[in-house]
Order: structure tokens, then sequence, then C-alpha cells
């Protein structure tokens, strides 16, 4: 549901519906102002929001369900003093909640997961936004059906429109990241099954900051494929054309990474992080560094490794 808005259902850049706001009590609705949101591919979530002491009860059947609340903080909004508290079926979900805080300042995207949501013994979701030291404010709202103890997947592709993957899975188009460009051409990458995982990049000086259940340990897969340096290529020698580190969170994931010196050019190459622990935000906030010339990647998946 997109808070706060009254008109038709909009398409998001991986084609999935965003409703009007409905079941809602209390609050106003407004036009947020018209200011740049980054951190997503799509702005629109962010166009309205309800604000004051509101809630909402939303009609479920049974079963486990993923929660994920959007807000976005805008000026002059003081991180010292804007406070307020969501509760879920009586239960705290989230308290002395800061939107400036949490997103590392205003105009900045910001979203919360939350696992293992059921209805309560009414059939309904009750959701409360209540004031603390400020009123409540909130964008969107996306409940998603759930797997017992896990989250959902996270999959991206650096890339404008959805994927599926030869097994069925959808990779949402690219999302969460901040600076680096994309190719403006698709390549073709071998030695996989699903080549169009890779036939695009994000490329530059780059994070992302992914929001997970702060509850979870996560692993991440990255997806890469040199798609520029090659033997060929005016003023390259392949080997050490294209080097960088990754960050997660602070520790270092790969340092002196050269995609071609371990899969040559247009291959595809994947590596693999277990039991990553998520930022007091709930966030997996990945750094590309460079090195020599520009870092990449090409997908991103996050898997809950809850049981």
């Amino acid at each position: 549901m997109l808070v706060g808005y009254q008109g038709s259902p909009k398409i998001d850049s991986s084609g999935a519906y965003w409703e009007a706001d409905r079941y809602f009590s209390g609050g106003a609705a407004f036009e947020r102002p018209h200011l740049p949101v980054s951190r997503t591919s799509d702005p629109m979530l962010f166009d309205q929001w309800r604000t004051g002491d509101f809630s909402y009860d939303i009609p479920l059947a049974p079963g486990p369900y993923e929660l994920h609340l959007f807000f976005v903080a805008t000026p002059p909004e003081d991180f010292k003093t804007q406070f307020f508290n969501v509760s879920a079926n009586g239960e705290l979900l989230l308290s002395n909640f800061n939107i400036n805080a949490d997103a590392l300042g205003t105009n900045i995207a910001d979203e919360k997961v939350f696992k293992e949501i059921h209805p309560d013994k009414d059939g309904y979701l009750h959701l409360k936004f209540f004031i603390g030291r400020s009123a409540p404010s909130l964008n969107a709202i996306e409940i998603l059906p759930g797997l017992p103890h896990r989250q959902q997947p996270v999959r991206l592709v650096m890339q404008p429109t959805a994927v599926r993957d030869h097994i069925g899975n959808l990779w949402h188009s690219d999302n969460y990241f901040s600076n680096g460009a994309t190719n403006d051409q698709p390549r073709t990458v071998s030695g996989t099954p699903d080549p169009n995982l890779y036939a695009w990049e994000r490329y530059g000086h780059f994070t992302y900051s992914i929001p997970v259940d702060t509850r979870g340990r996560y692993t991440l897969v990255l997806h890469f494929a040199e798609l520029y340096w090659a033997p060929e290529t005016p003023g390259s020698v392949g080997v050490g054309s294209r080097v960088f580190r990754v960050y997660c969170n602070g520790s270092t994931l790969l340092d002196d990474f050269d995609i071609f010196k371990e899969a040559g050019t247009q291959r595809a190459l994947t590596k693999t992080f277990h039991h990553l622990r998520p930022s007091q935000e709930g966030k997996l906030d990945i750094t590309f560094d460079p090195i020599v010339n520009y870092a990449t990647v090409s997908a991103i998946e996050v898997i809950d490794e809850s049981e």
C-alpha cells in the first residue's frame, strides 16, 4: 500500500502493484515535498505519507508473513528529537525510532523488515504508529507471504528490469544503492545457466544498504563478470586491469580482487560469504572500493540462514 495515496494502483520497477491507502484509522495524509530520494529505484513509494497517531487493521489469512515498512526523513528533521514507536498486535516493533538516524540522513529511503509476522486471533494484523517525542510518519507498507522463521531471499540484478532465473526465482531490478553507474548495453556472459544475471553491472565506487531482519544471520552471494577488460582492449593487460575490495558492515570480504585473474573475460564468477551479522539498523552495508580502475558487481543475493 502507498500510504497517504488515493488513486489507481501503481507499478514499481519490478512489476509489483501498489494499492492506494486503506485499512487505516487516525492520522492525516499529506503529499511529501518534491525532493529526490536516494537508495531507491522506486521514488513513487515516498511521494505521500501519513503522520500523527494512526493505526492499520489489515485482514490476513492465517500463516506467517513478512512485513516491510518504508520511511523517509525530509529536512529540517532533527535526529535529536524525532522519535516515535511502532507495534504489531500489541508487541513493540520499533521503540524510539528515528528515521533520520536509521537512514543516515534526510531524503534517503529507509526500509525496515520483520519476519514471522502473524495476524491476531481476530484475523487482522494490528499496526499502531504512536507518538514518542514526535509524531510518526510512514510512506508505504508491504506484506509478503512469509517463510517459517526465515526472511524471504533478497535477489537483485544491476539492471533496470527484473529477471527470472532458470529455476524460476525472481531477481528484482537494481535497488538500495548509492553512487556508481550501470553499463548502457548488455553483454553476453558464459559459464552459467543464467547469463541474463550477468549481462549488466554497477561499476565505480559505490555501496549497497540491503534491509534485513535484525534477528537473522545471512549468506551473501556476489555475482561478477568482467564485462570490459580483456587482452584485446586497448591499453589492457587483462590481469591487473581491475582490482578492488569489498566490505560488509566494516569487515573485509574481498581484498585485491581481480575478476579477470580468476575467471577471464565475460565469464560468470560467484563469491559466497556466510554468517554475516546485520547492523543495528537491520542492514547489510556493502562497500565496493576500487584499487585499480572501477569496482563492479552484476547481481547480489542475500539468504537467511535461520532454520
